[in-house]
């Protein structure tokens, strides 16, 4: 496009629906006068290399494939040390906090996003544990932030299941990941995903922030 523009495509992650579904996002980020203008959209699987390949045609090296090592798998929830606590959970509507970088601490940016705006906070809790503790509660369309020591770590996302990896997090540096949902038999179910800090940030800034507190 006019002025330069930069796509960012993610690598196929659960996003919620009545089943698993693996399609891709698409970032883009579009000048208009002064400012850009960041858009996303959901890439059928099956369309995916079409839509690839012609990101790359048009703006070549500026596209960047965002993959990650980290794969979410189901694990059972009873083997979670912290998984018999109990959290309250508010919707900040005015505060709006954003992701700091500190030199000694690893950065941990977590959104859970809403199907529809009218499933914002509400429905079940969704938690983040880290090795042992919980350090995110999420309902859907809220996010969190958490500041850990450097080190190796289980993140782990639960909510009637639990599914997520392991990997090492380094000091100043900064770590983006999405709670998607999809249905379960009671309530939703949760599947844990590392994406880029542009697709994460886009569901961000479009969230509450999470404001919970442990009981």
């Amino acid at each position: 496009m006019r002025g330069g523009a930069v796509a960012y495509l993610s690598v196929p992650g659960l996003i919620a629906a009545r089943q698993h579904v693996t399609d891709y996002w698409f970032y883009l980020e579009y000048k208009s006068g002064d400012h850009s203008e960041p858009v996303l959209f959901d890439i059928p699987k099956g369309s995916s290399e079409k839509v690839i390949a012609k990101a790359r045609d048009l703006f070549g090296s500026r596209v960047t494939m965002a993959e990650f090592d980290e794969k979410g798998e189901e694990i059972d929830p009873n083997t979670l040390p912290d998984l018999k606590s109990r959290h309250t959970f508010t919707a900040d509507i005015r505060d709006h906090p954003s992701p700091e970088v500190k030199p000694e601490k690893a950065t941990v940016v977590v959104v859970c996003p809403a199907l529809e705006a009218r499933y914002t906070a509400r429905g079940n809790q969704f938690k983040l544990h880290a090795n042992d503790h919980v350090i995110a509660v999420n309902r859907a369309g809220t996010y969190g932030i958490a500041y850990l020591d450097p080190g190796k770590y289980k993140l782990v996302s639960q909510s009637e299941n639990a599914n997520g990896f392991e990997m090492q997090l380094e000091a100043g540096k900064e770590y983006y990941f999405l709670q998607n949902t999809f249905q379960g038999a009671l309530k939703w179910d949760t599947g844990l995903s590392r994406n880029s800090p542009e697709l994460v940030m886009y569901e961000l800034d479009g969230a509450y922030y999470s404001d919970w507190k442990r009981k």
